[in-house]
């Protein structure tokens, strides 16, 4: 069996095979170390493949003198909390995107009745076409208006999984809602 040093040495002169073994040697502790944090084995096994591909990319930046797997676990902590980073960014714009849509069906009440329900049908409308699962979710968190820790445990998925779904479904309607009105 090849010393780690010696694999190291390889794959940065762009010996493959050397990296190659260092990600078999590696790739079931990193991913434990990442389902620690990340609910969704998707998610695990994108982050862990991203965290070996910023590895190969900098490997002339890595101290021959250290261990590798901590440099590696430091890297993948890293794309941990920039995933992190990632999602509460994406709250925050579908937070914004809500707003907006209810400033625009909010606002125009005072002034024209007639546009405001023409937005609300369109709503409607584009909310029915929605499969069931979309709808209920929908119905759940915004009707219904139960915080996203409460549908997480009833429906045994993650927040940040249902901020996902949440998000992309307020993308969709939000598409369909401009197509029904004409300003697309």
């Amino acid at each position: 069996m090849d010393d780690e040093g010696d694999l190291v040495r390889r794959a940065r002169e762009g010996d493959r095979g050397a990296f190659g073994e260092l990600v078999r040697r590696y790739q079931a502790p990193l991913r434990a170390y990442a389902a620690r944090y990340l609910p969704r084995a998707e998610d695990v096994y994108d982050l862990v493949q991203d965290a070996f591909l910023d590895a190969l990319e900098h490997l002339d930046r890595f101290d021959p003198e250290r261990e590798f797997g901590p440099w590696l676990r430091a890297i993948c902590r890293n794309r941990i909390l920039n995933h992190f980073r990632s999602l509460r960014a994406g709250r925050r714009a579908a937070a914004a995107l809500v707003d907006r849509a209810l400033e625009e069906v909010r606002g125009p009440m005072e002034d024209d009745l007639e546009e405001a329900g023409r937005k609300l049908r369109a709503l409607r409308r584009c909310v029915a076409r929605l499969d069931p699962a979309q709808r209920r979710l929908v119905e759940m968190r915004y009707r219904r208006e139960i915080p996203l820790e409460d549908l997480s445990r009833r429906l045994g998925r993650s927040a940040a999984a249902l901020a996902m779904a949440l998000l992309r479904i307020r993308a969709a309607l939000q598409r369909c809602m401009e197509q029904g009105l004409g300003t697309s």
